[in-house]
């Protein structure tokens, strides 16, 4: 029995003028989405390439996967233009004899008309899932496509009608040790998709009274084949699983022939098809056209970061040349290869080696600038070689090394089965092209990254420049105001202004504070200062004196504070907190009409997932937040002070964050907005325990 690792799918054949159609549909930048989803819908082999690759080690988790609109979105549209390209440049290059691909345009017929009936049977009969239904017949003959490529000598020229269908299971039986049925449903588990949906089709041809206590999906898709059968021997079905009547099934299968016919109409097909076709040749052109244009190069921006790239770099392998297990080595100062670790293998990272002189398949690679390929029996394989099949769970190595200009940059090892090793080994010309391609997407990368440094230096010291001199211009008045208010203190008696007095004086210093460190323009805003014993309840009502005078009182609006006498000091960064507050207010106090009220509150003890954490509430009973605003919620926006969701929220979620708490916002319209803290209840003496520990 042939072992089902050899079972690919890479060049299966396609109908060329399906593939034509997406093709061009896919380089329209234009086109809707929809339509060239519902396109790919309706062929078998344009189909099992997108399960594949969606299915893969790259995109997973997507198992169980039955909707196929769900994973072409996963993909995006651009994914979907490099299949449709990677198709059919395998496709012009395999060579189909005419006599397969007419009975290919059969099987296409078949598995069309065979996933029309078993929707409609599904909707018939209120099966939950009728998509799954259609992607089960859709896919009933991949295990005679997947024969039609592997073994082509084996395939005699075969007459275009039933009995041809019928050698083609025996000649499976030969090839595989199997059914093609049972080819194709290995192939769906192996992707990850429902053990349900794979059953449907490994037991499409079993005899209905067998299947009496089936899984109802098995039932539809053997009924819908068999419904298929008789549309073209004009035989009457029996249905002994679901209780249909012939006059009904009759109508399925002449509604599902109409809308078949119509489509191939539309894409000029007929059931007998000539072997010369107009498409073929179309399709051999749009090849040639996309090679001038380097329409199969991968494709990555230049602006990505090296992590966003290597990924990309991933799909690109597994979409090309199906390979899932791979992971990458970058070159670093003097000469060593560093494992890059990644989700999937964490301790990649543990590879090191030293390019120049190891006796590594890899360090090979990368000196002579080749793809170097082994295999199981490679016995004498250095140690390091071995680790990394281990890591990668195969017995042999691909390695594509990434050399621009004579300079190694990195390099790629796939591990790689012995079936899949052979198949790799007779496109090794496509594999050293790409590599290189890939090599000049990653320099391409790395110098953009170093121009893009040199121009924020450059950017960052004339800002710096700027700012020194604009704080030498503001520290002059801050001085004179600071002076004058001492003067004031001195002068009044009545110690409610001298307090006030003192908190403008504070506010003024934080402002020369946050004015002096804007020394550092372009660094992230940090809490200033070590934590230090916060008294949250004080810090609140301090503030609330100053925005009665500041901001409430001549807008007419009144504050309430409810603080929870309860809550110890914290070890909290007093000036994040005032910051976060006051611009939380300030947006409030700038949406509220006259006579709004806001509300301080805090709650001690407030658990989420068995953590003690300390509750702050900023609320009003304004107009509340639009729904637009809601939706971009601290996001970078321009704020057109309707409601209290300007820019200081961005401020608001990074002090928030820098504090280790969370914050949320509930808003209504009419009916007011809240802005929920829930900061760490990490007291001081935690702090230094924590320190020390």
């Amino acid at each position: 029995m042939m072992h089902s690792e050899a079972w690919h799918i890479e060049q299966i054949a396609a109908v060329p003028e399906v593939l034509l159609r997406v093709l061009r549909l896919a380089q329209d930048a234009e086109v809707e989405f929809d339509a060239l989803a519902a396109l790919i819908e309706q062929e078998p082999a344009l189909t099992a390439r997108v399960l594949r690759l969606a299915t893969s080690a790259c995109f997973r988790p997507w198992s169980a996967v039955t909707q196929l609109r769900r994973l072409l979105v996963v993909l995006g549209q651009e994914r979907i233009r490099q299949l449709a390209v990677t198709s059919a440049v395998q496709q012009v290059f395999s060579q189909i004899p005419p006599e397969h691909e007419a009975l290919t345009d059969r099987l296409w017929f078949r598995s069309l008309l065979c996933a029309q009936l078993s929707r409609q049977l599904a909707q018939l009969t209120a099966y939950p899932h009728p998509e799954e239904a259609y992607l089960a017949g859709l896919l009933h003959a991949l295990g005679q496509l997947v024969l039609l490529q592997s073994f082509p000598q084996r395939c005699p020229v075969l007459a275009v009608d039933a009995a041809a269908l019928t050698q083609l299971q025996d000649i499976a039986r030969d090839c595989f040790g199997c059914p093609a049925a049972e080819v194709a449903a290995r192939l769906l588990v192996r992707w990850g998709l429902s053990p349900l949906l794979a059953d449907a089709v490994r037991y499409q041809n079993q005899p209905a009274r067998e299947l009496r206590e089936a899984a109802p999906l098995v039932q539809l898709v053997n009924l819908a084949l068999r419904l298929v059968d008789a549309a073209q021997t004009a035989q009457a079905v029996d249905d002994p699983l679901l209780g249909l009547n012939a006059g009904l099934l009759q109508e399925l299968i002449q509604q599902a022939s109409a809308d078949v016919a119509a489509l191939a109409q539309d894409l000029g097909l007929s059931p007998a098809v000539a072997f010369e076709r107009p498409a073929r040749r179309a399709l051999a052109d749009q090849v040639r056209g996309l090679a001038l244009l380097g329409g199969c190069r991968p494709v990555a921006d230049p602006g990505a970061d090296q992590t966003a790239l290597l990924e990309r770099m991933r799909q690109d392998l597994a979409l090309v040349f199906n390979l899932d297990a791979l992971e990458f080595l970058l070159c670093r100062d003097g000469g060593q290869l560093v494992g890059q670790s990644s989700p999937r293998r964490p301790r990649w990272n543990e590879i090191v080696l030293h390019w120049p002189d190891s006796a590594s398949r890899v360090a090979e690679a990368l000196r002579s600038g080749q793809v170097q390929l082994t295999d199981e029996h490679d016995t004498m394989a250095p140690l390091p070689d071995r680790q990394m099949a281990g890591l990668l769970g195969q017995e042999g190595l691909l390695v594509l090394p990434l050399v621009t200009g004579g300079m190694p940059l990195a390099a790629v090892v796939a591990g790689v089965g012995a079936a899949q090793g052979r198949r790799l080994a007779a496109q090794m010309p496509l594999l050293q092209l790409f590599a290189d391609q890939l090599a000049l997407v990653l320099a391409r990368q790395r110098q953009w990254q170093q121009e893009t440094a040199e121009r924020l230096q450059g950017e960052r010291d004339h800002y710096q420049l700027q700012v020194r001199k604009l704080l030498h211009e503001v520290n002059n008045p801050l001085t004179v105001i600071g002076n004058y208010l001492h003067v004031l203190q001195q002068k009044l008696d009545d110690p409610a202004r001298t307090e006030e007095l003192v908190l403008l004086q504070d506010e003024l210093v934080r402002v020369g504070d946050l004015l002096a460190r804007l020394r550092q323009p372009l660094e992230p805003l940090e809490a200033t200062g070590e934590p230090a014993q916060l008294g949250l309840n004080a810090l609140l009502r301090d503030l609330g004196r100053l925005f009665a005078v500041s901001l409430l009182a001549g807008r007419g609006l009144h504050l309430e504070l409810d603080l929870d006498e309860g809550i110890p000091p914290l070890a909290l960064s007093g000036a994040a907190l005032r910051q976060l507050v006051l611009n939380l207010v300030r947006n409030a106090a700038e949406a509220l009409p006259a006579g709004g009220q806001l509300r301080l509150v805090t709650r001690d003890r407030v658990y989420k997932n068995g953590t003690q954490l300390v509750e702050l509430r900023i609320e009003d009973d304004g107009p509340g937040l639009p729904e637009a605003v809601l939706q971009r919620l601290f996001q970078p926006v321009t704020s057109s002070k309707a409601g209290h969701a300007g820019l200081g929220l961005v401020i608001v979620r990074n002090l928030v964050e820098q504090l280790g708490g969370e914050i949320s916002c509930t808003s209504r319209v009419a009916a007011g907005t809240s802005f929920q803290i829930l900061l760490p209840r990490r007291l001081l003496a935690q702090e230094s325990a924590d320190a020390g520990a």
